[in-house]
């Protein structure tokens, strides 16, 4: 079973609360809305003028990681 957008938020707030608890945090799917696309489910996490992409086919601590390697320094 892979990541979903609620454990998506939870893992980008904790990401960037090591940064700046204060950063807004936006998530945008990617390709979600497509009936054609197949594939895992991925999305793009902003904060802090910083980038992440993440996939549900990530385990939870491989986003996390990603996303404070990308987001939080």
């Amino acid at each position: 079973m892979g990541l979903d957008d609620s454990e998506i938020a939870d893992l980008a707030r904790q990401a960037v609360c090591r940064r700046d608890p204060t950063l807004d945090i936006r998530i945008d799917p990617l390709g979600q809305n497509d009936p054609y696309r197949l594939g895992t489910e991925a999305w793009t996490v902003t904060a802090g003028g910083r980038t992440s992409y993440v996939s549900a086919s990530m385990t939870w601590r491989e986003a996390l990681d990603k996303l404070i390697t990308d987001l939080a320094r």
